[in-house]
This record gives C-alpha cells, sequence and structure tokens, in this order.
C-alpha cells in the first residue's frame, strides 16, 4: 500500500467463495491466499499510525513474528467463509440485478474480511478453551506458537476489524450503526462463550437443555451472521427496517448451519479427529438439546450414561440408532433452515422492498450446500 490507510483501489473485488472455486488456491490476479490477507493486514506504512510511534522498525518485526505471522498461517487455510460470503450475498439480494459498482464491490469485500477476522479470531480462542489439537486439519494455533501468542492473535483480530470498518467510507451515521452493531455481535457471541464454558449440560435439568442449547447458538454463531448480513445491507444503502429484517434473517440462518454443523460433529462427516468434542466437552449443541427433547426421562439418563463412557462410543451409537436421534437432528436443523428462507422472502415482501430472486435462490442453493457437507 502506498499510504497509511487500507487503499481502496488496491483490493480485489471478492468473488463467491463456493467448496469448488479456484479463490480456494489463488485469486484471480494469481496472488497466493497469504499474499492476498497481507493486503488487509497492517503493512509497513501503517505501522507509525497503528503503534503511534515514530521508528517502528525491530518493533515491526516482533509483531510481524508474534501476531501477523500466526494471524497468516490460520486465515491461509480458508475455510468456507460464510460469513464473508454472506456479505455479498446481502448486498446483491437487496441491489437485485442493478451492476455491482467497484466501490461497492471493494466495500463487500473489506466488509467481508473484517466479520472473517472476528471468526477467525473466536476460533483461535475456541481451541484454546476447548483444548482443541486441530484447526482446519492442522495443529492448532496455540499448539504452533504456544498458549500466549495465539490468545493475543485472537483477541487482537476483535480489534484490527474496526480499522477495516472505518475504510468502508460510508457515512457517518451508517459507520456509527455498524460500529454498534460489532460491539453488539462481539459482546454477544463473548455471553455466548460463556453460557458454552458455564453450563455443563449433562447436570442440567433436561427441561432446561434445549433453552441453554438454543441461547448458546443464537449469541455466538447467530450473532456474527447477523451482522454479515447486516453489513450487506448497510452498503446497499437499504432502509432501517431492511436493515433488520437481514440481521435478523443472518442470525437465523446462523443457527440452522450452526445446527448441521453439531450434526457433523456427532456423525464425524467433516473432522473425524472431533467426533463427539461437543459432547465430550458436555457443550451446549443441538444434539445435545434433540437428546433432552425427544426422550423421556429414563432414556435420557440412558443417553447420559452412554456420554460419559466416551470415548468408547459403543453405547452411544447404539443409544443414537435407537432413539433416531441423529434423523432428528437432521430433520428439525432442515426445518430451520427451511424457515429462515420462507420468513426473509415474506418479510422483504412485506415491507414493500425491491430483492433479487435470482439472489435469493443463490443463497438458498449455498445453505443447502452447507446442509450436506454437513449432514
Amino acid at each position: 500500500m502506498k499510504n497509511s490507510r487500507v487503499d481502496l483501489s488496491e483490493i480485489v473485488a471478492a468473488p463467491l467463495i463456493m467448496r469448488s472455486d479456484p479463490w480456494a488456491e489463488r485469486n484471480d490476479r494469481g496472488r497466493s491466499i497469504k499474499e492476498s490477507a497481507e493486503t488487509i493486514l497492517p503493512e509497513r506504512e501503517r505501522w507509525s499510525e497503528l503503534l503511534g510511534l515514530e521508528e517502528c522498525g525491530a518493533v515491526e518485526q516482533i509483531l510481524r513474528r508474534a501476531l501477523l505471522d500466526p494471524i497468516g498461517e490460520l486465515t491461509s487455510i480458508r475455510g468456507k467463509r460464510v460469513r464473508g460470503q454472506l456479505v455479498a450475498f446481502s448486498y446483491r439480494l437487496l441491489c437485485g440485478d442493478i451492476p455491482n459498482s467497484v466501490l461497492a464491490e471493494k466495500r463487500c469485500r473489506l466488509a467481508a474480511e473484517a466479520v472473517e477476522f472476528i471468526h477467525a479470531g473466536s476460533l483461535i480462542v475456541d481451541d484454546i478453551e476447548d483444548g482443541s489439537p486441530v484447526r482446519r486439519r492442522r495443529p492448532a494455533l496455540h499448539l504452533r506458537y504456544g498458549m500466549p501468542i495465539a490468545l493475543n492473535a485472537g483477541s487482537w483480530l476483535y480489534f484490527w476489524p474496526f480499522d477495516l470498518l472505518k475504510e468502508l467510507a460510508v457515512p457517518k451515521d451508517r459507520l456509527l450503526h455498524i460500529y454498534e452493531s460489532c460491539h453488539r455481535t462481539l459482546s454477544r457471541a463473548h455471553l455466548g462463550q460463556a453460557i458454552d464454558l458455564g453450563a455443563k449440560i449433562d447436570t442440567l435439568a433436561q427441561k432446561d437443555v434445549e433453552n441453554v442449547c438454543v441461547a448458546s447458538i443464537r449469541l455466538k454463531t447467530g450473532a456474527l451472521m447477523g451482522f454479515a448480513a447486516l453489513l450487506g445491507a448497510v452498503i446497499s444503502a437499504s432502509s432501517g427496517r431492511v436493515l433488520s429484517i437481514l440481521d435478523d434473517f443472518g442470525r437465523d440462518l446462523g443457527v440452522a448451519l450452526q445446527m448441521f454443523d453439531d450434526l457433523g460433529n456427532a456423525i464425524g462427516k467433516c473432522e473425524p479427529s472431533k467426533r463427539y468434542e461437543d459432547l465430550t466437552l458436555a457443550r451446549p449443541s443441538w444434539v445435545w438439546a434433540c437428546a433432552a427433547a425427544n426422550s423421556m426421562p429414563r432414556d435420557y439418563q440412558e443417553f447420559l450414561a452412554a456420554v460419559r463412557r466416551l470415548p468408547d462410543g459403543a453405547d452411544l451409537e447404539a443409544w443414537l440408532a435407537e432413539h433416531d436421534i441423529i434423523e432428528q437432528t437432521r430433520r428439525s436443523a432442515r426445518n430451520y433452515l427451511d424457515l429462515s428462507f420462507s420468513t426473509l422472502e415474506n418479510r422483504l415482501s412485506a415491507a414493500g422492498t425491491h430483492w433479487s430472486r435470482r439472489v435469493f435462490d443463490e443463497l438458498r442453493d449455498l445453505g443447502e450446500e452447507i446442509a450436506v457437507a454437513y449432514g
């Protein structure tokens, strides 16, 4: 970059990143993923501004080793980037068939990266708190660099996005709305994480399990997905009513996809090494919720006993099969996913706003892809 700010002219517009997209390996300028990510992380010219120091040479080298390199390593392993994609989908949904301006595409790219950095920070912290050894098929960052460096990097990723969001160059009232929404999202995510860490699900009354699990999912996953959808709506210059509709939709979509993610953890579909991690740690998950909601008290006690015998999973697998819990989890997640889209369609139509059926269907296809991938 040529100055101390993030130069919008140097940022590549984000394509839709599906699993088979060539962006997963290289972007459209032929740069590697890590090289692309470094255009969003602070570069040399910006350190003086960020640090408030005139001379940053040695300090910059330390920060690169202790902060940027660990972050670059994690972000170079591209996940599904559903949250980043949702920013662009939300914008395109509300702008219909109007051609995207170069400025709007660049704003979507910046907003998408901001959301993905927040998500990356949460993954680092989650892995530390869960004691997870693996992230995206590689050793977790706290095992590669040590817990102090990983924890600091994860925490910093909650703050750097505010600098990126400032560079959207939207009117001040819209920027204030974005900042307030980002603050609310981070606060809710930490409240959700507190529930996740503090709720030993196997000690809760059976009647309370589902509500606790839903609260955790809405606050942790739902809040950030809602913020992603809201960002796209802000960039489209939509009304406050429409912003609320997209925020709610993103949250509901996030809840549905987390339900499928929890299902995937129980069946070991995506990361076999983490199978039953949610159950072993007695953390809130949709499988717990379905087991509690669809079992008689005696049967539920048998479920708890089987979970406590993990990692020996023979009894648990037999119990899940006998009570059809996996299929019930899949079916309820599917119903929630369908409801999120039907509610979005009804609310947008009732608001009298213009929206694109074509983009709506593309977004629906993305939801289907994630559902199939996990469940």
